[in-house]
Order: C-alpha cells, then sequence, then structure tokens
C-alpha cells in the first residue's frame, strides 16, 4: 500500500535522529534558548500557514472534481486552525523565562529576538504551495510527515530539552499539545492516503515529494543550530 511505503521512509528518516543537530545538541545538553526559541518560532511559522495550504489543496481538489479529496481537507482545516496561537505562548514564555534568568523576575520581559523564519522554512512553504498547485493529494505527504514524526521523536525530544538543556514542557506546548493530538492523527492519517489515493501511480511522486520536505526539514535543523545568534545570551533556559 501507499502509506506502508511513506511510513517507512519517515521511519528510516526519524531512525538517523542522531545525526539530526536539534536532537544532538539536545543529547550533549547544548541546545542554547536561542536555538529552542529559534526552532519554536519556526515551527509556529509552519503551523501559521497550515491552514492556508489545506484551504489552496481543498479547493485545487475541488477544481479537479475529487470531492473525497477535499472534504478531507476540509474537515483537517477545522482541526488545525488556532494551533499556532500554542507557539505565540510558547514564545512568550520563553522571553520571560530568558529575562528570569538574566536580569531577575522584576525585569519585565522582551519580545523574543531571533523568531523570524528562516531560508530553509521559507522554502518549505514555497514548496508547499507549488506542490499543492501541482498536484493536491501530495500534501498528504506532508501532513503524514508532521504527524507521525511529532509522535516518533516529540516525547523524547522534549523530554531531552528539559533534563539537559533547562527548558520545561510548558514553554513548549505548541509541540507537547501536538504529541497528544496526533497519537490518533498519525495513524489515521496513513488509512486515509490509503483511501483516497488509489492509483499507484501516485506512489512516486508522493514519495519524492515526501524526500524533499524532509530535505527541506533537515536544512532548516541545521540552520537552527547554526544561524548567528550573537545576539542572544549563550546560555540555556533556567526552568526554575
Amino acid at each position: 500500500m501507499i502509506s506502508a511505503a511513506l511510513r517507512i521512509d519517515i521511519e528510516r528518516w526519524a531512525s538517523r535522529k542522531e545525526d539530526n543537530p536539534v536532537f544532538h545538541l539536545a543529547r550533549q545538553g547544548r541546545l542554547t534558548r536561542a536555538m529552542i526559541t529559534r526552532y519554536i518560532a519556526n515551527v509556529t511559522y509552519m503551523i501559521r500557514l497550515t491552514p492556508g495550504h489545506l484551504r489552496l489543496a481543498r479547493d485545487h481538489a475541488v477544481e479537479l472534481g475529487d470531492s473525497a479529496l477535499s472534504a478531507h481537507y476540509e474537515h483537517k482545516l477545522g482541526e488545525e486552525v488556532g494551533h499556532d496561537l500554542w507557539g505565540e505562548a510558547d514564545l512568550a514564555s520563553l522571553a520571560r523565562l530568558e529575562h528570569r534568568t538574566v536580569y531577575g523576575p522584576s525585569v519585565p520581559a522582551k519580545a523574543p529576538s531571533n523568531t523570524t523564519a528562516t531560508s530553509s522554512i521559507e522554502e518549505l512553504a514555497a514548496f508547499l504551495t507549488k506542490t499543492i498547485a501541482d498536484d493536491p493529494a501530495l500534501y498528504l505527504a506532508y501532513l503524514a510527515f508532521t504527524e507521525y514524526v511529532t509522535v516518533l521523536l516529540g516525547p523524547e525530544l522534549l523530554a531531552l530539552i528539559e533534563d539537559r538543556c533547562g527548558v520545561p514542557k510548558t514553554s513548549m506546548t505548541v509541540i507537547d499539545k501536538h504529541i497528544e493530538l496526533d497519537r490518533d492523527h498519525a495513524e489515521e492519517g496513513f488509512g486515509i492516503i490509503d483511501d483516497l489515493v488509489g492509483d499507484p501511480r501516485k506512489l512516486s511522486p508522493l514519495r519524492n515529494a515526501l524526500a524533499e520536505m524532509l530535505a527541506h526539514f533537515d536544512r532548516f535543523c541545521e540552520e537552527v543550530t547554526t544561524l548567528d545568534l550573537s545576539d542572544e545570551p549563550n546560555q540555556h533556559v533556567s526552568a526554575a
């Protein structure tokens, strides 16, 4: 089945987690607050774009006469609206933690810096828009990746960041809440792919699209940990 091939590709990518610089530095306790802030900011950026991408995919499916696919995207749209607010709250929490650590609790927290989208994330967003325009069914690969990898790696990553880098899960709720939501969504998503994508000729385009998405995400993780963060305090956020 098509979903089985996509699942294997995602699991193979996840199995190389120690090569991922975000995961690697978190395990070493060297993922800084600046890096974590940038990571959360970019995840939030992509989540903020998700409703728009779902609308594009829904509308294109309607144009192609694929009522089942359009109905699925309409359903997903109802599930995803407003999730970016979790990330916004996390960024505010990270700012408060930074100021509590550096300046003390009596100094008001300023807006966090280094929260603009990285070039790799902007490229991923543009790729998704183009992919949807080419074939709205290919967007299913992105949904499968984001939901399944959150379940596969999210719990361990958050635990490492909390235990070794000093940032509590309460400042990363945009990931933590999706872990709970996506436990069921991931399996449902694979089933939906098999239900809605019956043409075996779609397998290669779906796998190629997924491979490009994974490459963009790899570049994003590299950017998060290597971009110039000199204007940020070079330290971890205290969980105290």
